[in-house]
């Protein structure tokens, strides 16, 4: 693993357990175990360090939600297949959750939800729920509220999961996952079967 890959995993670490105002660049660098200089090469200051690391963390989910999904098909089975995915990340990864919840709510937040690398990444899957919304299959709502009544539930699930110590059943996922698709749905659109 190269410096800088130390780094970005060191950080989100340090970011997991400390939060934001915890996280420093010594902190980083011990972990790391690089110089504190090396850690300037790589990033002007810790706000620069926690955007890139955002940026990475991104790009690195993006392939995994994308795995194995068909995304130009707005279909029941391929929003299965991103919701498990996202599932995954967080259900692999017990820092996931956290990280997640700490960029939402840094002073950052709006900065990085903006940067045009990560706007271009989920093209994709934008264009996933445009196109439900287009051809009438899911509710007219903006892209952003389709994804939150959707695809976030995973992320939800997994903390409530996390506080209230839940382990679900197989089927139990599954229905969550039927309820989060029927959710964005059209109130007329109906699939045969799909919840028995």
């Amino acid at each position: 693993m190269d410096k800088k890959e130390r780094i970005f995993d060191a950080a989100h670490d340090i970011l997991a357990e400390q939060g934001f105002h915890g996280l420093s660049i010594a902190m980083v660098a011990k972990q790391a175990r690089v110089a504190t200089g090396t850690i300037y090469r790589y990033f002007s200051d810790k706000e620069d360090l926690i955007r890139l690391l955002y940026r990475h963390t991104i790009q690195q989910c993006h392939d995994l939600i994308m795995s194995d999904v068909d995304i130009e098909e707005t279909t029941f089975t391929q929003y299965r297949q991103l919701w498990l995915n996202v599932h995954q990340i967080f259900a692999s990864d017990p820092n996931a959750l956290t990280c997640k919840l700490q960029y939402e709510s840094s002073p950052l937040a709006c900065e990085l939800e903006k940067d045009p690398v990560i706007l271009a990444l989920w093209e994709p899957l934008d264009r996933f729920y445009e196109r439900g919304r287009a051809s009438g299959l899911f509710i007219d709502l903006p892209i952003r509220v389709l994804q939150t009544l959707s695809l976030e539930s995973a992320a939800q699930l997994m903390q409530q999961c996390r506080v209230h110590e839940l382990e679900l059943t197989d089927t139990q996922r599954e229905a969550v996952i039927h309820a989060s698709w029927q959710a964005i749905l059209q109130p007329s659109t109906s699939l045969p079967g799909i919840c028995s």
